[in-house]
């Protein structure tokens, strides 16, 4: 018994078009494309993807850190 869109994932294929819309940049694509095999590709998006959650932890601390001074601002007035 097949999984409920399995069948549909099974035929997705890298396309510059698919790894644009999930934000990879030019030189990530062309690096992706490049790659002959699923296993260098998923390398490559494993890359990107830790990328993408070091950059989203460091907005993450920005916004803790603003959320923190207006609480004092707030808490002042």
């Amino acid at each position: 018994m097949k999984e409920k869109g399995t069948e549909s994932l099974k035929k997705t294929t890298l396309s510059q078009e698919v790894l644009q819309a999930a934000g990879c940049p030019e030189e990530t694509i062309r690096k992706i494309l490049q790659e002959k095999s699923d296993r260098c590709q998923c390398r490559c998006l494993r890359q990107y993807r830790k990328e993408l959650l070091a950059n989203f932890y460091r907005e993450q601390e920005k916004l803790t850190n603003v959320d923190y001074l207006l609480y004092h601002l707030e808490k002042r007035q």
